[in-house]
């Protein structure tokens, strides 16, 4: 299986993200000093949808080669990757990010209500939601984290099956006769033996009977994760359209999506740099002297470099 093509995938996204995240912020300076109208957002905030979207496509194409791949993707961080939730960030953090982003300056309104400097106007933060659109938001929250209840337990009800069967009978079941061969000195003859190839053991490749079990059991697991996948992806999308779309005005959504793009691409840098700094230290640590270990160290400091 070449890495390669999923490597592409999210290397194409990523650059999306910082071209995405350079219009948002183009936007939203031209939305503040009123040279933008809602028009206009809205095509801003429409490509950045059309982005998601088409990077759900690709995913969609290449987890039905391999749907393990997105859930502890090599190309990520150990940091990031500790961060997924069915291989992507959880939609509910979209809208705990609004939450966070829309409080700021809310204190400071509320205080300037209660010493009368507002004249009655409502305090609704620095992205200005209202009661309405909050009402909106809550019930969006809510359902959204219902959903991704469900998925997490569905991916729990697969994890916990295929460790009960088939794999744990046949591991069961190779512990037993390779046991027996050791106690009959490496020599296994007679009925054991004639078990010990159905079974497969020693078998090369899935031609032996386990092999070819394990395999289906993998392959059938593999399966399921990329049909989770692809409703995971297709939540975080429900959920940033709905937001971005249906609930806040265009200003308001250009704002979201460029604080979702920032704190992605920041996590990202900063992850990186820890690693290529841990990688470098244990350089430092290992000395001259490591020989290979070391050229490999040096090898994966250029080479986490190279993402930055």
């Amino acid at each position: 299986m070449d890495m390669a093509h999923y490597e592409s995938c999210y290397r194409h996204w990523i650059a999306g993200q910082e071209a995405g995240l350079a219009e948002l912020e183009a936007a939203s300076a031209n939305a503040a000093a009123g040279r933008a109208t809602d028009a206009e957002l809205r095509a801003v905030v429409e490509r950045c949808m059309l982005g998601y979207q088409d990077y759900a496509t690709r995913r969609r194409a290449l987890s039905r080669e391999d749907g393990a791949a997105f859930f502890a993707p090599p190309w990520c961080t150990a940091f990031e990757n500790s961060l997924l939730w069915l291989g992507g960030c959880r939609p509910s953090l979209t809208v705990r990010l609004l939450y966070n982003i829309s409080g700021e300056g809310l204190e400071a309104q509320v205080e300037e209500m209660l010493g009368g400097l507002t004249h009655g106007v409502i305090p609704t933060g620095a992205l200005g939601i209202t009661s309405a659109q909050l009402l909106l938001i809550n019930d969006l929250h809510s359902r959204t984290v219902h959903q991704e209840n469900a998925l997490t337990d569905r991916l729990a009800t697969l994890q916990e099956d295929i460790a009960d069967r088939p794999l744990l009978p046949i591991v069961r079941q190779r512990g037993e006769l390779a046991a027996a061969a050791a106690r009959q000195g490496g020599a296994v003859r007679g009925s054991c033996g004639g078990a010990v190839r159905r079974l497969g053991v020693g078998a090369a490749g899935p031609g032996g009977g386990a092999d070819a079990a394990v395999d289906a059991a993998l392959d059938s697991y593999e399966a399921a994760l990329a049909r989770l996948l692809v409703e995971a992806d297709e939540l975080r999308m429900a959920t940033s359209r709905t937001l971005a779309t249906e609930i806040l005005t265009p200003r308001q959504a250009v704002e979201m999506l460029a604080a979702g793009k920032h704190l992605h691409l920041a996590v990202r840098e900063w992850s990186r740099r820890r690693e290529a700094g841990a990688a470098a230290a244990q350089q430092q640590l290992n000395g001259p002297s490591a020989g290979t270990a070391d050229s490999s160290t040096s090898a994966t400091v250029r080479r986490i470099g190279t993402h930055e």
